[in-house]
């Protein structure tokens, strides 16, 4: 099968692009062709398909200091980027592929890509990495990092998004956010009846039904990744809690930075960068030490040096790679009780704590901390759930009975 698979960048971009390129290898592997279709950027993996690429903008500061000519057209480019359709067009033209997979398309390409798909009757995958579907900003986040709750925009009407300012606390481009928003549910961008959408836990899979997709569209597919090698034991003297992600304010690096203060005898590593790198370093207590963005094998020698994961997202996470990198490498992961985090940890292999509350997440970091046969045994069965739930090749094969699924239904195998 030739498989184009569209997303922002083609390179190990956090959680999303570590497993949209390990599910790429893997399928390739199996016999089928993989080809990319992303914006440029530096670090994208070579590709010949790379000349079918549009140019990438940034969107970060979308309306700073822009004319208003320049406001629209950058409006109007989230909405619909032509150059990016003409490209992908010309893409399908020539590579006449069998399915499309789309792992992220919002801000750089925009969803119109998918049009010219429609018009050829291609089958159309599309995993939910993200809240893009039923939530302007994506996340399920307020303007001041604050989670929605209950989500407001789950049914199409985008007007919250401009009373909370949902866009960086900026009322021009959460009113781009908004436009766009409308537009794409308008023209079911992702949920026109011949796509299959994947959620890759079953609280996405809930804001999904929620958002109104009919349940026979909706598939439950878990993230998955290779078991690797047998995991090393935990540290029994020494060694570090550990928290790898981006630097950003819905990770909760502020609430672990109070929890550190708590706990000034626990040395913890912050591995990753983002916009508050140099705050949070500047704020934080001499117990936390900041090593940066660690290119793989770094940060997976990090994390057997650690006692346990802590991830104190105060966002709707996902499914999120780091836990299960953790879980595979047999460290318990402390998470938070929001979105789909809570899931992975089940049944005895982390530890849950209530999201912003410092206090009872260094309870769970000294309960690890102090017990080594705890943390041991957590990482254990997490090592064990992990390769029975969360492995790259049972999530392949799922994946592989999805496409047959979706083409059936491009070619009118099922009713819509």
């Amino acid at each position: 099968m030739r498989i184009v698979f569209v997303a922002n960048w083609w390179y190990r971009r956090g959680g999303l692009g570590a497993m949209m390129l390990d599910e790429a290898a893997e399928l390739e592997r199996r016999g089928h062709e993989v080809l990319p279709f992303a914006a440029h950027h530096p670090n994208n993996v070579d590709t010949p398909w790379s000349r079918y690429f549009p140019e990438s903008f940034n969107t970060a500061d979308l309306g700073a200091g822009m004319s208003l000519a320049d406001k629209a057209r950058a409006a109007a480019r989230l909405i619909h980027n032509g150059a990016a359709t003409a490209l992908f067009t010309r893409l399908l033209e020539e590579a006449r592929p069998d399915l499309i997979h789309l792992h992220n398309a919002v801000r750089q390409l925009s969803p119109a890509i998918l049009q010219p798909a429609r018009r050829r009757g291609l089958p159309v995958v599309v995993t939910h990495h993200d809240y893009a579907l039923i939530c302007p900003q994506g996340q399920l986040l307020k303007g001041d990092a604050r989670p929605c709750t209950p989500p407001n925009c789950t049914r199409g009407n985008p007007l919250p998004v401009l009373a909370y300012r949902c866009i960086g606390g900026r009322f021009f481009p959460s009113a781009v956010a908004a436009a766009e928003y409308a537009v794409h549910r308008s023209r079911q961008a992702y949920t026109a009846p011949e796509r299959l959408l994947l959620a890759p836990s079953r609280f996405a899979e809930k804001m999904l039904l929620a958002a109104g997709v009919p349940e026979k569209r909706v598939c439950h597919l878990p993230n998955g990744i290779d078991p690797g090698h047998e995991p090393t034991a935990v540290p029994q003297l020494g060694g570090h809690i550990l928290f790898a992600g981006r630097l950003v304010r819905e990770k909760g690096l502020s609430i672990l930075l109070a929890a550190a203060r708590l706990l000034p005898d626990v040395p913890i590593v912050v591995a990753g960068d983002g916009p508050l790198y140099r705050s949070l370093r500047s704020e934080a207590p001499e117990s936390v030490r900041f090593v940066g963005e660690q290119p793989p094998d770094d940060l997976r020698r990090l994390r057997e040096a650690s006692v346990a994961l802590v991830s104190p997202s105060i966002w709707y996470e996902n499914a999120p790679m780091t836990v299960l990198e953790a879980m595979r490498d047999g460290r318990p992961a402390i998470v938070t009780a929001i979105g789909g985090q809570p899931e992975l940890v089940e049944e005895g292999t982390g530890l849950i704590v209530p999201p912003g509350d410092a206090r009872e997440l260094a309870n769970a970091i000294s309960a690890v901390w102090q017990d080594r046969a705890l943390a041991e045994r957590l990482g254990q069965a997490a090592r064990a759930r992990q390769v029975a739930l969360y492995g790259l090749e049972r999530h392949v094969n799922a994946l592989e009975g999805i496409y047959r699924e979706a083409g059936e239904l491009a070619a009118g195998g099922h009713s819509t």
